[in-house]
């Protein structure tokens, strides 16, 4: 079966910036985990909707995403992934998920990321929807300090198996090892047998 990876970036960010690129030509050396690569060229960056994000992600992947897909979100696209996630049909699941500087909350607010951390998500749907979810938080996120809350958030409404890297910050760097290997352990060649 043909597996993908479905990347949805960060607020502000690009297919181009961050550690996307590099892990795009990481994931591409054999023994190649996935069939196809995406990195979403998502809408208005600097100011995300939701109606916006899940709509390019229904648009890029249909309204129900082959079983074998895994979605990598990096903070936003954290949230646009779960959104999407959420309006499946039931009992649609895909291979899973990994979720790199997800949040729920926020140490400052800005007025374009209020409806973001106000409009709930249907973690029922979303957890249904995923047959693993990884997350990947750092101890130092200058955007969610506590990081201990937020792990305990994502255990608690998504099931998630969350890893922590002291010192990953929010993980904006044009090289994440972290990213990779998580990616690579958890979602890797084989790995889709052990979900």
């Amino acid at each position: 079966m043909s597996r993908s990876l479905v990347i949805a970036h960060r607020w502000a960010g690009r297919p181009d910036t961050d550690f996307y690129p590099w892990l795009d030509e990481k994931l591409r050396q054999p023994p190649a985990s996935f069939d196809s690569i995406r990195a979403l060229d998502m809408p208005q960056p600097g100011t995300p909707t939701i109606d916006g994000w899940v709509s390019a992600l229904r648009d890029a992947v249909g309204p129900v995403p082959a079983p074998s897909t895994v979605f990598l979100g990096h903070s936003v696209g954290c949230q646009a992934i779960l959104r999407y996630l959420a309006t499946l049909p039931p009992g649609h699941t895909v291979e899973g998920a990994l979720l790199v500087s997800g949040w729920f909350e926020v140490d400052k607010t800005w007025d374009s990321l209020r409806p973001w951390l106000d409009t709930p998500i249907d973690f029922e749907r979303a957890r249904a929807a995923l047959r693993r979810c990884v997350v990947l938080l750092s101890d130092n996120d200058p955007f969610t300090s506590d990081w201990r809350r937020n792990s305990l958030l994502w255990e608690e409404r998504l099931g998630a198996e969350v890893v922590v890297i002291p010192g990953g910050r929010h993980f904006n760097n044009p090289r994440e090892p972290a990213v990779l290997e998580t990616l690579q352990s958890r979602f890797g060649s084989g790995s889709q047998d052990q979900a």
